[in-house]
């Protein structure tokens, strides 16, 4: 049996009648202890909305099955610069050489950011192995990308 976290436990007995009163809210609590309980992955992209290679960055997140990520979509604009009030780091992110990026991290650790759809979705299905020789080539293609 799974042991939960003792303030999670406390606050399923301390709001045990609530949830008797109004059930539909019960799922949403499972939603938010599964989340506690997870490491997420933090995803940004950065690029123009509007943007093919924006739009195939986002398709490659969205097209896997990646329990309670957070994707952020850094537009270098007014959203950017308002994400960016509640979580600074956001400033910083940006495309390289022009090309939709996504920096991909996880426990707040994250990768160096790619440009390469086939990095990113190795970095995403966690395959990534910095010393293989396809990671080779296209950390060539990365650095071919940095000015």
């Amino acid at each position: 049996m799974l042991a939960l976290p003792t303030a999670a436990v406390k606050a399923c007995a301390r709001g045990a009648d609530r949830l008797q009163q109004q059930p539909a809210a019960v799922p949403q609590l499972v939603a938010a202890l599964d989340f506690s309980l997870s490491k997420p992955k933090q995803i940004v992209i950065a690029g123009r909305a509007d943007a093919a290679d924006t739009r195939a960055m986002l398709r490659l997140v969205h097209d896997r099955f990646i329990p309670n990520k957070i994707l952020l979509l850094a537009d270098a604009g007014e959203g950017q610069r308002q994400l960016a009030r509640w979580l600074p780091f956001v400033k910083g992110v940006s495309r390289k050489d022009g090309k939709a990026t996504a920096y991909i991290c996880e426990d707040y650790v994250c990768q160096l950011p790619t440009a390469d759809l086939e990095v990113a979705a190795r970095l995403l299905d966690g395959t990534w192995a910095p010393g293989a020789p396809d990671a080779q080539a296209a950390s060539e293609r990365q650095k071919e990308l940095e000015p």
